[in-house]
């Protein structure tokens, strides 16, 4: 940047020169430590937290698709068919209507990826008027094709414009007799509430003209119910141009109760990490109260197993055992295993037999709580079949409400479940009673879907499960009638009884290392997903320094000697001047009243900054006079020279202008001259004044600078707001803080 500034510019740049201080490289916040955590469990922990979350997100991708492929095959069916009816007056307009509010526009894309035929997505940006809105269509479609077909170079003057639907007309007549069929041309618009009615009024109107030369066809994304929306906003002209057809899929509760239950609630998938009751019932929460969308239900799964993973330094042996464990492994392992059965070691002696005692009931603690949870899903879906039943046949059964209280019902009574739970024995009285009550046909009917859903259970290592399932075919192989009826029902009201408390017998939490691949009552990290900003950014400001606490820490903990006391003294202490320029000024603006004086807010800033800037020259200070006292000390004689000393003891004083005026030209004119004492020291005076002065402004103007950015910084949080009354001021935007 050259020197010559004008007043006309608005805008400088002040390049950062750097400080005076060795550069530090960079250190990356270190990962939060538990008190049992050790360090070689970090990078496993991470490689088992990518495997799990893989797992899960595989599964509800899978069921997603499941979910998802009729509806998607319907929508293509009803593209494709977009045959006119005949005896119109004139053809319609091929218009799909979807309310998909939860799988947003993943569905609307794997709907074109399946399409092979030239297609377009709208948004209600692009379409803000009806010059807008065509250009966008028919460029769209036209540059979907342009690897398809040669292009055909035309004068300017004879060409059309981009948003006129001839145009697209005569693009399409080529494409047909280069290609030779007749696909359809797909416009999808997405947010379909927000395009503006009058502009796709004429849209459709124009399209609807080409409908005989021009295959089109249009998919509408609404998040309101399907037919009320279009009939109440559009008038019956537009709607006589369009033929309208719905798709209706998968929305609301029941995408959620499907994910849930076939991911961690079935007993036909084996759920890696097993999600307690508050990590459920937060999920089921939050997507019905905030964000009904897919990407929202799978970032609060994901946010669940990233709080498991990084909270407990354990499961690093979700999976398998490491050959050779560390001592820190085996210790921590060791702990929470006698604080689920303190007689665990009893009779174990020497450290090898120990360790091989560890590593064992690590093994046998995986499997059995694999095996218990199994139980818990195989009693509860059991409870589910019967219930659904008892109220598909006109009885209340347990008075569940599985589509809105899903989570809470699994969480509450089954993973929450005491060992004399008065619900869970309410429940199984309410179960035995129900079926006895059931008549020859309805009891035929349940007890052959009890016998499917078991059939369906693997049994492969489980040899209670394996007899149950014996047992039931046993009991049911006879055909009810009605007279043995009565004992049939209460035979098998008794044996369901039986079955189901047997499931229920242990819980979760009685199993060495549960903690492992359970997350129990650990609450859902909801601060990351709804955060505190307004306390997020009062604490960065009025606090700074503990932010970059854990940095430091981690950075000077491998570092020989080092102590954490250091850093505590740091934040500790945290004066003024030791904060960042953002949070000096925001400091003194908590000292201000409703209205700011800039120039005061200024000076204030400027007064801590020279504070700041002494206190650094001291430390810099005390840093050579260290460095001095360890190098040799120098010769008492050294510089000592005629008049040397007397020299530093005494200031020469300096020579007035009028001496120096009066010297006569011959002399400055004659040989080398002899040099007077005190003209060096003048020389050094007036050299080290100009640098004082240079330094002294160049000070000044980084003073300003940064007041000006710390001020933007504000600025933009909005902290403060500008007033017209008055330039120099500006207005308080946040009151009432706690400071302490």
């Amino acid at each position: 940047m050259s020197d010559d500034r004008t007043l006309e510019e608005t805008t400088f740049s002040i390049p950062y020169a750097g400080g005076d201080d060795e550069p530090r490289p960079a250190s990356l916040p270190g990962a939060p430590r538990d008190e049992l955590d050790f360090p070689e469990s970090h990078e496993r922990r991470f490689e088992t937290y990518r495997k799990a979350w893989s797992t899960c997100l595989d599964r509800i991708q899978s069921i997603v698709k499941q979910l998802l492929e009729p509806h998607i095959e319907a929508v293509i069916q009803q593209v494709e068919d977009d045959s006119a009816v005949p005896g119109l007056p004139h053809p319609e307009l091929p218009v799909i209507s979807i309310s998909n509010p939860v799988f947003g526009a993943s569905f609307l894309n794997d709907v074109c990826s399946r399409l092979d035929t030239p297609s377009t997505h709208l948004y209600p940006s692009d379409c803000v008027n009806l010059t807008s809105a065509m250009r966008a269509l028919i460029t769209g479609l036209v540059q979907d094709t342009d690897d398809d077909i040669p292009r055909v170079k035309h004068k300017v003057s004879e060409r059309l414009a981009n948003y006129d639907i001839n145009y697209l007309t005569a693009w399409y007549k080529h494409y047909v007799s280069t290609q030779g069929s007749r696909p359809v041309l797909l416009a999808v618009l997405h947010n379909f509430e927000e395009f503006d009615p009058t502009v796709m009024q004429d849209v459709f109107y124009i399209c609807s003209q080409q409908l005989p030369e021009l295959r089109l066809s249009f998919i509408l994304s609404l998040s309101t119910p399907l037919p009320t929306y279009l009939h109440i906003v559009y008038p019956r002209a537009t709607l006589a141009c369009l033929r309208i057809r719905t798709v209706a899929i998968p929305n609301g509760l029941s995408v959620l109760n499907d994910i849930l239950l076939q991911t961690f609630l079935s007993p036909f998938f084996d759920s890696d990490v097993i999600l307690g009751p508050a990590a459920l019932e937060h999920i089921s929460d939050f997507f019905t109260r905030h964000n009904r969308t897919l990407d929202s239900l799978i970032t609060l799964i994901q946010l669940a197993y990233m709080k498991h993973f990084s909270v407990g330094p354990l499961t690093s042996l979700l999976y398998s055992t490491p050959s050779t464990p560390s001592p820190a492994l085996l210790e921590a392992a060791l702990t929470s295993i006698l604080a689920t059965n303190e007689t665990a070691m009893d009779g174990i002696s020497g450290a090898d037999a120990a360790k091989e005692k560890i590593v064992e009931l690590i093994d046998e603690s995986r499997s059995k709580i694999q095996k218990r949870y199994k139980t818990i899903r195989i009693a509860f879906n059991l409870t589910r079949l019967m219930q659904l039943f008892f109220v598909g046949e006109g009885y209340k059964g347990l008075g569940w409400n599985l589509e809105n209280d899903l989570c809470a019902i699994f969480g509450g009574m089954f993973l929450k479940r005491k060992e004399k739970s008065s619900g869970l024995e309410r429940s199984l009285g309410y179960l035995s009673l129900i079926l006895k009550k059931l008549n020859t046909d309805q009891l035929r009917r349940l007890s052959h879907e009890i016998h499917e859903f078991l059939r369906l259970i693997d049994a492969e290592g489980d040899d209670n499960l394996r007899a149950a399932q014996t047992e039931f075919s046993d009991l049911t192989q006879g055909q009810a009638s009605d007279e043995n009826h009565k004992t049939v029902a209460a035979e098998m009201a008794d044996w369901i009884d039986d079955f189901l408390r047997n499931l229920l017998l242990e819980r979760l939490e009685d199993i060495p290392l549960w903690e492992v691949w359970y997350t129990g009552m650990t609450p859902f990290p909801s601060e990351l997903v709804n955060p505190s900003i307004r306390a997020s950014l009062l604490s960065g400001l009025l606090r700074p320094l503990e932010f970059v606490s854990s940095s430091s820490t981690s950075s000077n903990a491998n570092t020989p000697g080092a102590k954490a006391t250091e850093m505590t003294t740091v934040v500790s202490d945290e004066s003024l001047w030791r904060l960042p320029d953002t949070s000096i000024l925001f400091r003194r603006y908590l000292d201000s009243g409703r209205l700011i004086n800039v120039y005061d807010w200024f000076e204030s800033f400027q007064a801590v900054l020279e504070t700041q800037r002494e206190e650094v020259k001291k430390e810099r200070a005390r840093g050579k006079g260290k460095g001095r006292k360890s190098g040799s000390s120098a010769s008492p004689s050294k510089g000592k020279g005629r008049g040397g000393g007397k020299a530093s003891a005494t200031a020469t004083p300096k020579r007035s202008p009028t001496k120096k005026a009066q010297q006569s030209p011959t002399k400055i004119q004659k040989g080398k001259q002899r040099q007077q004492p005190g003209d060096d020291d003048d020389v050094m005076d007036e050299d080290e004044e100009e640098e004082e002065e240079e330094t002294e402004e160049k000070w000044q103007i980084e003073v300003q600078a940064r007041f000006i950015r710390a001020l933007h910084e504000l600025d933009y949080l909005g902290f403060i707001k500008h007033t017209k009354r008055r330039a120099d001021h500006v207005a308080r935007t946040v009151f009432d803080i706690n400071d302490e």
